[in-house]
């Protein structure tokens, strides 16, 4: 009798793991503070702010720390108490195979998204009563843009790998916890867009963290989507920092030309034909490729 009551007790005990909602918002706080004191240990030993290394020291220190440190063995989060390797079984981050279906899964779907956006520069040139020809082909699409040593896009779009492990393979298993796929799915999309209004502490330009926020929240129903198609957090993680990576390239001429407004509005019109296109290529993909 004493024994039921004392595993009757020890089972009302808190476990961060059952309130979603609070792990997000204990989530949120604990990487913006993270990535405060890792910025200031940086200028502390003499980085400068504008190094080409630092966006690997900063933000991508910040999320390893939280990630794989403070979010499975002080938040013990998703499912409470673990070791190391459950901890990234049940995030998905050990799933790999099979390795080269994933992988061209996530190249292709980057691919196929950075087209259907480059399509906003082509829609703009002819609404301008501007004629598509071999000049503005030539600018419309330009790798170089994002590619050493013109750029160190692959640097600066490194975070975008541990972002996934965050939203989709951290906050996404613990709503479904409590809520159902779908529903997860939704909620853990729009945390991701509305958190980029955290860059406007940043300086960025309020236009552009708009154009962030619909990004972020359309895709990120993709994301929910081909992670828990797949069981697997690779093809995600590669699709997220190829498109970070040659957005520049498939986007420059619209977005060197186009007024802040018209951007906003062809974003809002592009992404949930994009997002809409892309879940139909992984529903042929793994019904093709993909037991």
């Amino acid at each position: 009798m004493i024994t039921d009551e004392v595993h009757s007790q020890g089972n009302t005990r808190f476990k961060l793991a059952s309130h979603p909602w609070l792990s997000l918002a204990i989530l949120w706080i604990i990487g913006i503070l993270v990535l405060i004191l890792v910025a200031a240990v940086a200028n502390i030993l003499g980085i400068p702010g504008n190094a080409s290394y630092r966006p690997l020291i900063t933000p991508t220190l910040a999320h390893i720390l939280v990630i794989f440190l403070i979010v499975p063995f002080v938040l013990r989060l998703p499912h409470g108490k673990t070791t190391f390797r459950k901890y990234l079984d049940d995030i998905r981050l050990s799933q790999i195979r099979p390795f080269l279906p994933l992988l061209v899964l996530g190249i292709s779907s980057s691919l196929i998204l950075l087209l259907l956006l480059s399509v906003n520069s082509f829609v703009y040139r002819v609404a301008q009563g501007s004629p598509i020809n071999a000049a503005f082909l030539h600018h419309a699409i330009d790798l170089r843009t994002d590619l050493p040593p013109r750029s160190l896009g692959w640097i600066n779009s490194f975070p975008a790998i541990f972002e996934e492990v965050s939203w989709r393979g951290v906050m996404l298993v613990v709503f479904m916890k409590k809520y159902t796929a779908k529903k997860s799915i939704l909620i853990t999309a729009l945390g991701f867009g509305l958190f980029h209004f955290i860059n406007l502490l940043g300086g960025v330009e309020s236009d552009f963290v708009i154009r962030q926020v619909i990004f972020g929240s359309f895709l990120g129903l993709f994301y929910g989507y081909l992670v828990l198609r797949v069981d697997s957090l690779m093809p995600a993680m590669l699709f997220h920092y190829l498109v970070n990576l040659f957005i520049g390239s498939f986007t420059h001429y619209f977005q060197t030309n186009a007024p802040a407004g018209t951007q906003i509005l062809y974003t809002l019109v592009n992404l949930p034909v994009a997002a809409a296109i892309l879940i139909l290529w992984v529903k042929i993909f793994c019904k093709r490729w993909l037991p």
